[in-house]
């Protein structure tokens, strides 16, 4: 039984609903003064509503997150699904400093810590991976767009499905993932509500960026592999390319370089300038006329 003056608070699925399709404008009203925090209210506003009764304890709801808020939108569910459950808390109670202070405490930390795990796992990890999948799906189809030109008639031109499957494949992954974080989120967030570490352990976040580098790694491999084996076959005479060391040993050496330099905590800077230095020193050494890379093609 709710108490005299609240609202019935929400309570499954079905009520989380109504949130989880408004945070998807989380950024539409995003702001240099206090970022999300239009955003985070608008969604937030059918759970208030439910949580408080109209007037003057839902407009003190609604007014306590209008303050800054910032954080991965794909997982702003977790804190959206921690807030409602500690709105639900004080649903028909005087909300006194003390319990707002900790409830906006709980929605920074939640916000700072989400924001790294989603800058990581997405930006950093997800977004080149779904780039390295686009060019895998039209690496085995056969086209290289304008890396690697044969001779007219070698291949035949990509088809127009072909050039619009590598996009759509990895935009498809990648909104898999993203509207599975952001149910999920807010789902585990509502179950847990209450805590500045609540949904932290949703996932092994670290074992999962870790999966998802190797996952990276492994396709840009394949697409390596195709491209070679698709110039192989497709302008390959049969005998062999003398000049075949001298066009993989700069690709390696440049490979090799970068992990050097990560490995000894140097920057990419240091391994651009690095990999440039060592070619400036091989084309004095040898000539421009000893790298000459179209000579064999």
């Amino acid at each position: 039984m709710t108490k005299a003056g609240s609202c019935q608070p929400p309570s499954g699925g079905k009520a989380l609903a109504p949130v989880f399709f408004r945070s998807f404008l989380l950024q539409a009203a995003w702001n240099y003064e206090r970022f999300q925090n239009l955003g985070f209210v608008f969604s937030m506003l059918p759970a208030l509503r439910r949580a408080h009764a109209p007037g003057a304890p839902l407009n003190s709801a609604v007014l306590r997150h209008l303050a800054q808020f910032n954080t991965q939108p794909y997982m702003a569910g977790f804190v959206m699904g921690n807030i409602i459950r500690m709105e639900e808390s004080v649903s028909g109670l005087p909300v006194d400093e003390a319990m707002e202070k900790k409830m906006l405490s709980v929605k920074t930390a939640l916000a700072s810590g989400f924001a790294a795990i989603g800058d990581r796992l997405f930006w950093g990890r997800l977004k080149p991976l779904m780039t390295q999948l686009c060019v895998l799906v039209w690496a085995c189809g056969g086209f290289y767009g304008w890396l690697f030109r044969p001779s007219a008639g070698t291949v035949p031109a990509p088809s127009m499905a072909l050039l619009f499957g590598g996009p759509l494949a990895g935009m498809a992954v990648y909104a898999s993932f993203s509207v599975y974080l952001r149910w999920t989120g807010l789902k585990r967030g509502y179950a847990c509500g209450g805590s500045s570490s609540c949904g932290l352990d949703a996932f092994d976040w670290p074992r999962l960026i870790r999966r998802l580098s190797a996952a990276g790694f492994a396709l840009a491999a394949a697409a390596a592999l195709s491209a070679f084996a698709f110039l192989l076959f497709s302008s390959w005479s049969g005998a062999p390319d003398p000049g075949f060391a001298r066009k993989v040993a700069p690709v390696l050496a440049a490979l090799a370089i970068q992990r050097a330099a990560r490995k000894s905590g140097r920057s990419i800077f240091f391994a651009t300038g690095m990999v440039i230095a060592v070619s400036l020193a091989l084309v004095a050494l040898f000539g421009p006329e000893g790298w000459a890379w179209n000579r064999n093609l």
